[in-house]
């Protein structure tokens, strides 16, 4: 039935895997068209921004022209001022010479004549060139509408693109994010499937053996006329297979109690404190092997976590190192604290004989697996409990090992 809840389990992940790709390709779709979009909406600001250009220099130009406008306008008024100071000078002269010959008067009436005829062009030159300032001013009125109009289209451009950028940052983010949970969940699934497979070999080879003698023994058993001395050692087989069978079904319970939801808090934990209170529970083993252990917390002091189980991984870490030591040198363990990119990183290190990773990495925290029978007993266990315990608590474990130089593990958990 586990292998069968395994199953279906997997399959709904794979269709939601399958969802949240066809998702992320719509999301895709729409931010392309969004680009497009943006893309567009630039061309015509930058169109908008040179007729705007284009209409600032035509209103300079006009400015401009308004002004010498304005200058003629005044040298005209002067000019205006002046003939008539000498169309005074003239008639008061008129007055002082009124004896003078009729044609003398004659002439000086056609030149009064001529002036007024001047003046009335001038006049008229005046109101012409009035109506086309009033002109040019409508018109720069207008083209400050246009140009406010203008600035006011562009302004809201810019908010609308503001806001179609904030739409793709948080759409980028959703992606972002998306791919982080499908890593996670394939992750997972990985290791789900290994999970399975490790099971499964239990199932098929811890337990097979143990119930094979059983049964085999049990039917010994039922035949009649066994010699006494026999039927004993018959019973005695029979009870170490069935404490064998208990001892694997309790080795599965426990790793399958690790593996479930997560009931007991978290609490705050200082390394060193903590540290000391394990050194102090393992003192006697730690004496015997005349072991020295040094721990350097200063960068990490504190974390939250599950204390039952960071205290399951220090002892299985350390007892490792004491029970695998190098004959003729004191054992030395090393235990500090990193915060690395906001994660907290533990490191274990010792000197003791080392594994050979080119040929066992892949089986190095495996169930049951364990590489120097000849140095110490166990049932290689210890690992394996350690990385379930860390990925319990979402944390990641890694190895690096050298023959007859030492062992570092490295513990990485999100702070």
């Amino acid at each position: 039935m586990d292998n069968v809840s395994k199953s279906d389990e997997l399959i709904n992940v794979n269709k939601e895997l399958a969802f949240q790709k066809e998702e992320k390709k719509q999301r895709a779709a729409e931010l392309a068209i969004a680009n497009k979009e943006l893309l567009f909406q630039n061309a015509e600001k930058e169109k908008r921004a040179a007729e705007l250009v284009i209409a600032n220099k035509e209103l300079i130009f006009q400015n401009e022209e308004k002004e010498k406008r304005a200058a003629e306008l005044v040298i005209a008024n002067k000019e205006l001022i002046f003939q008539n100071e000498e169309k005074e000078k003239r008639a008061a002269e008129l007055v002082i010479i009124s004896d003078l010959s009729d044609a003398i008067q004659q002439v000086a009436n056609k030149e009064l004549i001529f002036q007024n005829e001047e003046k009335e062009k001038r006049a008229a030159e005046l109101i012409i060139a009035n109506k086309e300032l009033v002109f040019q001013n409508a018109e720069r009125e207008k083209r400050d509408e246009e140009l406010v109009i203008a600035n006011k289209e562009l302004v809201f451009q810019n908010q609308e693109k503001e806001k179609r950028a904030a739409e793709l940052i948080i759409a980028n983010e959703e992606l972002l994010f998306q791919n982080e949970q499908k890593e996670k969940m394939t992750t997972d699934l990985i290791q789900r499937n290994k999970d399975l497979e490790q099971f499964t070999y239990i199932i098929s080879h811890n337990l097979r053996a143990p119930v094979a003698n059983i049964i085999g023994l049990s039917y010994r058993l039922q035949q009649t006329g066994l010699p006494d001395d026999l039927r004993s050692q018959i019973g005695a087989g029979l009870s170490t297979s069935v404490s064998k069978l208990d001892e694997v079904i309790r080795d599965l319970n426990d790793i399958l109690k690790i593996r479930q939801k997560v009931d007991e808090s978290k609490q705050l934990i200082n390394f060193t404190k903590f540290a000391s209170d394990i050194q102090l529970s393992i003192e006697k083993m730690i004496e015997n092997e005349k072991a020295v252990i040094l721990w350097d917390f200063t960068q990490a002091e504190e974390i939250i976590t599950i204390k039952s189980y960071l205290h399951s991984i220090f002892f299985n870490l350390i007892s490792n190192s004491l029970k695998y030591r190098q004959p003729t040198v004191a054992p030395m363990i090393k235990i500090t604290s990193q915060k690395i990119d906001g994660k907290i990183v533990l490191l274990f290190e010792d000197n003791g004989i080392g594994i050979d990773l080119s040929t066992a990495r892949e089986h190095v925290f495996g169930l049951y697996k364990r590489f120097h029978t000849d140095r110490a007993e166990g049932k290689g266990m210890g690992l394996y409990m350690v990385k379930t315990q860390v990925e319990s608590m979402g944390g990641k474990i890694s190895i690096s090992s050298e023959v007859n130089a030492g062992t570092q593990f490295r513990i990485e958990f999100n702070s």
